[in-house]
């Protein structure tokens, strides 16, 4: 039986709507949900409790289902700046200082009484007494964390918070700011060092994690979009599918490696891999040249390689993808940055259609709220050295994108007077309300096209209709951002 969305279109347009395929409904509302996450730990955890409450209201009117957050290590352990451990249970959560979870607490609470879920990253920086000095190859020393230290914090943090949605084990560990060294130098070569140590974290957390928050879902990967392949040096950052690769103990051709490092290999664990596929200078549909990047466009790249590492026995899992970090830095305010807040406004939802073709995506995500303020210094780079990628200015002003985020519309050309429409409409739940117009010459806009959406908020339609003129998606009372013409 053919299933079609409720669209009222007025007489002289004809609409076609293009999930009404066999069976095609019935399909896409059975999928597993795919759950919106949001960050911002400077507006969450270092703000005022009224700004905080103001930010989590702002999260929820968005449609924001988890709110992501970190647990620092550092922050919440005692003496984190002494060489020597303090005696103390680090796998008890009331063992650690008084008031050391506090801010945390009033995050976690405050999330759940607007009806989200929080999802904790038990991540940066390890304490000092929580790490080794180890002696490099190449002559230089590295702190080295200890892993048994780490999966005594994420049991902590786990009992802490049994309840919460998901626990991520660390923060981009391909990433040089988050784990060092990436490399080391053997037989006159670079090699990956950092995804070893990492499967070892992963392996020490994970059992740790599930058994103290037996619901929760625990991540891992966390990897951020961009790397090398190939390293110069010690501390350049991994691509992320070099980094799984080695860190699943397979060569390029996916044989296993035969290294001192791999003689042990167990399957990797955990509920669903972690990434952050920042486009960065690209649009959301322009793939990155270098084949182990997994920018927005390359998501095909790190979900083919998870499913067939699961395959050969690599994983305990097939482990579905989580991104739980993702945005575009903007100018304004930062003059060093090419994307513009009307480019920003657009390229938003143009990411979720792309990230939502994956099948086996379980979440989206948008870094920042608020854009991190302007710092003193004496370069751009230094005054705009934080992530610029909120959907508000720093003093709280609403960018484009903030509309589009609520209510996210992508325009393609479906010929010379056809144009094929993608929406989302964030907030609320099940079948919602959504209307699409259009803005007439004399400036009137002009409903073509009105009904319910899937229960995940979504709908594809075709409308005959200028590609070049301008349009726009309702949704009851909320107005999304005008979207200058089909692409």
């Amino acid at each position: 039986m053919r299933r079609q969305l409720a669209w009222t279109v007025p007489a002289v347009m004809a609409l076609a709507i293009a999930v009404a395929g066999c069976g095609a409904g019935e399909r896409r509302d059975a999928a597993p949900p795919i759950v919106t996450i949001v960050q911002d730990d400077a507006e969450l955890l270092h703000r005022a409790p009224a700004r905080i409450a103001a930010t989590l209201d702002d999260m929820r009117d968005l449609g924001v289902d988890w709110v992501r957050v970190t647990a620092g290590w550092s922050v919440i352990a005692p003496a984190p700046r002494e060489l020597r451990r303090p005696d103390f249970d680090a796998t008890d959560p009331d063992a650690y200082p008084p008031g050391a979870w506090d801010a945390l607490d009033h995050v976690y609470e405050s999330v759940r009484r607007r009806g989200m879920r929080t999802a904790l990253d038990i991540a940066f920086w390890a304490p000092r007494w929580a790490v080794a000095r180890a002696a490099r190859r190449a002559g230089r020393e590295r702190d080295t964390i200890s892993v048994e230290a780490y999966a005594d914090f994420a049991e902590a943090v786990a009992r802490r918070y049994p309840k919460a949605a998901a626990f991520t084990v660390w923060n981009e560990p391909n990433h040089n700011a988050f784990l060092l060294p990436q490399w080391d130098r053997a037989g006159g070569r670079w090699r990956p060092s950092s995804p070893h140590r990492y499967r070892a974290m992963v392996q020490a957390a994970v059992p740790a994690i599930q058994a103290a928050a037996p619901e929760a879902t625990v991540l891992i990967g966390a990897t951020s979009s961009v790397g090398a392949q190939h390293a110069t040096d010690a501390d350049e950052r991994m691509s992320p599918l070099t980094f799984l690769r080695e860190m699943a103990c397979v060569d390029e051709r996916l044989r296993s490696l035969n290294r001192p490092e791999c003689r042990d290999f167990d399957p990797l664990p955990g509920d669903g891999w972690s990434h952050h596929p920042y486009s960065l200078e690209l649009a959301p549909w322009q793939p990155d040249p270098q084949a182990d990047n997994v920018r927005m466009a390359d998501l095909d790249r790190l979900t083919s390689l998870l499913r067939r590492l699961h395959l050969r026995g690599r994983t305990r899992q097939d482990l579905p993808l989580y991104i739980t970090e993702a945005g575009y830095q903007t100018n304004p305010p930062d003059p060093t940055q090419t994307t513009g807040v009307t480019e920003h406004a657009r390229w938003l939802p143009e990411a979720e259609q792309v990230a939502r073709r994956q099948p086996s995506l379980r979440s989206v995500a948008q870094f920042l709220v608020r854009d991190l303020p302007e710092r003193p210094g004496t370069s751009a780079r230094m005054r705009w050295g934080d992530y610029q990628s909120g959907l508000r200015h720093a003093n709280g002003r609403a960018k484009p994108a903030h509309a589009s985020f609520a209510l996210a519309l992508v325009a393609r050309r479906a010929g010379a007077a056809r144009v094929r429409f993608w929406g989302l409409v964030r907030p609320g739940t099940g079948r919602r309300d959504a209307r699409i117009s259009v803005l007439d010459p004399g400036g009137a806009w002009r409903e073509i096209a009105g009904g319910r959406t899937h229960a995940d908020g979504t709908f594809t339609l075709t409308a005959r209709v200028d590609p070049a003129r301008t349009f726009r998606l309702r949704s009851d009372d909320r107005v999304g951002t005008p979207l200058a013409g089909a692409r």
